[in-house]
């Protein structure tokens, strides 16, 4: 008996979600072995000044059509991205890691969740939706 796999549709606001965090990072230099890694541990790294990451967050933001004033931005490399309930965020987070490891070749992620359900419900989706998302173009 064959097991049905489930199937993945495409939204426009979470595809708008993915590229604007990749975008956040465009003229990074992809990162590889020998260029993340210090002392034997592997970072991720942009050779981006806080100036031209700043500059990309305020042109995503523009596009998205978010005002100035209500982006904080701050001279860390720390990055918050929010979204409604019910959007796909477990799916936008998976991709978007994926994504950044394609682009730049990051391979570290810090993901926060409220509660281990949640966590064991994001491990789960990571698990069903592996196939499909490593055949995404």
């Amino acid at each position: 008996q064959a097991l049905t796999q489930l199937q993945l549709e495409e939204l426009a606001d979470q595809t708008t979600a993915i590229q604007s965090v990749i975008s956040i990072f465009d003229g990074t230099n992809r990162n590889t072995f020998d260029n993340a890694t210090t002392e034997g541990i592997r970072a991720n790294v942009t050779n981006l000044s806080p100036e031209e990451i700043a500059q990309n967050i305020r042109t995503v933001t523009a596009k998205n059509g978010i005002l100035e004033d209500d982006v904080r931005l701050i001279n860390e490399p720390e990055y918050c991205i929010e979204m409604e309930t019910g959007t796909g965020k477990t799916l936008v987070y998976i991709k978007t890691i994926y994504e950044l490891h394609k682009h730049y070749g990051f391979t570290k992620f810090i993901i926060l969740v409220p509660t281990a359900p949640i966590r064991q419900g994001g491990v789960s989706s990571f698990r069903a939706f592996s196939k499909q998302l490593v055949s995404i173009p």
